[in-house]
This record gives structure tokens, sequence and C-alpha cells, in this order.
């Protein structure tokens, strides 16, 4: 764990690299970080559209499902615009790591981290749109209140699962190449088995059961949902097993990525 402490060390490194790989994303861009707002503002317009008019939800636990939809979605897309650039993060900068003595525990972090800022930058249209939800704009009206005090904790939960996946990832990456293709489909499996279109209560007891027993992230997203849509305080033991899962992978991620670190330089 010594070497992890090094990333924290490395802090102003990351802090650097993350800037510049936010302004990258923008460069050359007439509207630059204004499509930070931009994009969510748009996919809430087209999710309201769908949901709304064309196929207005029959679901009164997810209703108005337009705003419930983009309360999972904008947590998913941190999730899995993460795992994807983390996986690929020491092939994309090989460079570094033959050349000179690079810490490569950094570029998984970077990766994270950027599309966290991402993330936080979406984050103004999901609270304006609460507020409008919270008015009956949507049809129907949501709760707003002291439950979103979690969700300082639900992004430390989520950044500390992704920099765990993304350990892992980015160390298997560098020596099977075949993991970037598999990615794709293994996170559209995932989208379906996490609720996010669906709450655990829209399913059967038994089948629900199952969910929560086999896919790590549904304790996560249930707290999203609960904080952000519900208005309401997520259950202890969902805060356990959102925690357990989060700590359980930075610590086996980091311990995969530590193990195989002095063969990267050649693996890349």
């Amino acid at each position: 764990m010594e070497r992890l402490r090094d990333l924290w060390r490395h802090r102003a490194l990351v802090g650097v690299l993350v800037a510049r790989e936010v302004k990258a994303r923008y460069r050359g861009s007439v509207l630059g970080f204004f499509w930070s707002l931009l994009n969510p503002l748009l996919m809430l317009a087209v999710y309201t559209l769908v949901f709304q008019l064309l196929l207005p939800n029959r679901s009164p636990s997810t209703s108005p499902y337009a705003l419930f939809l983009f309360c999972g979605l904008l947590p998913w897309n941190w999730l899995s615009s993460s795992i994807t650039d983390s996986a690929s993060s020491l092939l994309t900068h090989g460079a570094l790591l033959r050349k000179i003595l690079f810490p490569a525990e950094v570029l998984p972090a970077v990766a994270v981290l950027a599309q966290g800022v991402h993330f936080l930058l979406a984050l103004p249209v999901l609270l304006a749109a609460l507020l409008a939800g919270a008015f009956g704009a949507f049809g129907a009206t949501v709760s707003l209140g002291w439950a979103l005090v979690q969700v300082p904790l639900l992004l430390l939960l989520e950044a500390l699962l992704l920099l765990g996946v993304g350990f892992f990832l980015a160390a298997l990456t560098a020596h099977f190449r075949d993991v970037k293709d598999l990615l794709q489909t293994a996170l559209s499996v995932l989208f379906f088995a996490t609720p996010i279109l669906y709450t655990l209560k829209d399913l059967p007891k038994a089948r629900a059961t199952a969910l929560l027993a086999l896919n790590p992230l549904a304790p996560l997203f249930s707290a999203w949902h609960d904080a952000l849509f519900y208005g309401r305080f997520s259950p202890p033991g969902t805060w356990g097993s959102a925690a357990a899962v989060s700590l359980v992978s930075l610590a086996l991620g980091w311990a995969f990525f530590d193990r195989l670190r002095d063969s990267f330089p050649e693996a890349v």
C-alpha cells in the first residue's frame, strides 16, 4: 500500500494531467466548456420528448421517467467512460513508461478523474432539472431536499470503485489487447443488469435478490436514485454494500496493478 500512497504524493502531477485532458476535449470547439452543460441538457430534452410525449411511462415508481433515467445515466456515463479510458491509458501513453521513470499509477487515475470532472460539470443541469421537477415541470413532482447531502459520498464511492477497476483493466489491457474489444460488450451487458432503466422494486423479489447478488453496481446506482430522484436516504445496508464494493475494488485492482508494474514498459 506504500505505492498507493505515492499516488497522493503525485497529486500535483495528476491535477496538471487532468486539466490537460479536460482542456484537450474541447480544444478547437466553438462552444468549449459550454458543451459540458449543453450535452446533458440535450440528452434530457430527448428523454423528455420520448418518454413524456411519445412513450408515456406507466410505472408510478419511476415517474417522471425522463428525469428518473437522467439521474441514473449521468453516473453511468462517468463509469463507462472512465472504464474505457483507463483500460487503454497505459497503451496510449506507452512512450512515457518506456523512456522515463514515470509513475504508471497516475495514468488510470487521470482517466477516471478527468471523466469525473465532466460529470461534475454536468451536475448543474441535473440539479436544475431536479428543481424544475420539484415544481412539476415534468408532469409529476419529485422530492428535492436534504437527501442531496449524500451526493459527495456517492461521488467518493464511485471514484474509489472506478480507480480500482481502472487499475485492474489498465494492467490487464497492457498485456492482453483483446480486452479493449471485449469492454463495450461487457459494458452493454452490465448496463442492462444495473438498475438504471428500472428499480429493484419493479422486479420480482427473487430476480431483484439475484441481481443484487450478481451485480456489485446495483447498490451504488440504487443509492444514486434515492439521493437524486426519490429525495430519500438510502438504508444502511445499501451504503454498506456500496462501500464494501468500492473498497474491495480499490484493494484488488491496486494489488493486481502493482504486481504487474515492472512489466509495463515492455508490454506497452
